[in-house]
């Protein structure tokens, strides 16, 4: 399994709307070797926001190659997420 990065967001979330070009910015420098997903709360059919229990949006989760889970909550800066993602 390759690592996977979720962000969870809302389209009403203003941190969440100042969070995106972050994300983009690291998706475009790392897609080549990571999956990146973006999962609105309000749709989200597959319940992930629950498997994960997202309290509080934006909210990234990594799932490692080794089956490792790691979470933050809030708006990260680019060092922040690529060190969740990459560490």
């Amino acid at each position: 399994m390759a690592t996977k990065v979720i962000k969870f967001f809302a389209d009403w979330c203003g941190p969440c709307k100042m969070y995106g070009p972050t994300f983009e910015k690291v998706k475009q420098q790392l897609q080549q070797d990571i999956q990146f997903v973006e999962v609105n709360i309000e749709q989200d059919p597959e319940n992930l926001s629950g498997e994960y229990k997202v309290r509080g949006i934006p909210h990234t989760v990594v799932l490692k190659q080794d089956g490792t889970t790691k979470q933050a909550s809030g708006r990260l800066n680019e060092q922040a997420l690529k060190d969740l993602i990459l560490n």
